[in-house]
């Protein structure tokens, strides 16, 4: 697969092409960027209704989530997975977790817990208080 080839599977939203790039270059997931302390942006994919698709992942802690937030809206955080509309990169996912920071085993185990979550629907979904990790 050329370099420009390889360039336009990376951001594929099908899943097959996607997986065959993966696999071509050796991931299991795509980190798009530097991993963050506190956020990063990652492609993988996973099971959706029946199929396989993209998943276009930003996952943030929960510290990140709060500091974006007004203080009137501070009342009682929660773990999330919101779900998007499909698009052409594929399943938006943001993920944000109670974790002091983000790192390759913190992404490793939310990709499991995304692929193994058997109820996944579009919209906001919230869990489990502060301080109770998944």
């Amino acid at each position: 697969m050329g370099e420009v080839e390889q360039g336009g599977a990376a951001w594929s939203d099908d899943a097959d092409r996607f997986s065959a790039y993966l696999k071509t270059t050796e991931q299991c997931f795509l980190l798009c960027g530097e991993t963050g302390e506190q956020q990063v942006h990652v492609r993988f994919t996973g099971p959706w209704q029946g199929r396989e698709v993209v998943w276009d992942c930003h996952f943030v802690t929960l510290d990140h989530e709060l500091g974006k937030m007004l203080p009137a809206s501070l009342m009682e955080p929660h773990n999330f997975i919101e779900i998007g509309e499909p698009s052409a990169r594929g399943m938006p996912l943001r993920v944000c977790l109670d974790l002091p920071r983000i790192d390759l085993p913190a992404i490793r185990k939310m990709i499991v817990m995304i692929r193994n979550y058997r109820n996944l629907r579009p919209g906001r979904h919230a869990f489990g208080k502060r301080g109770i990790n998944p």
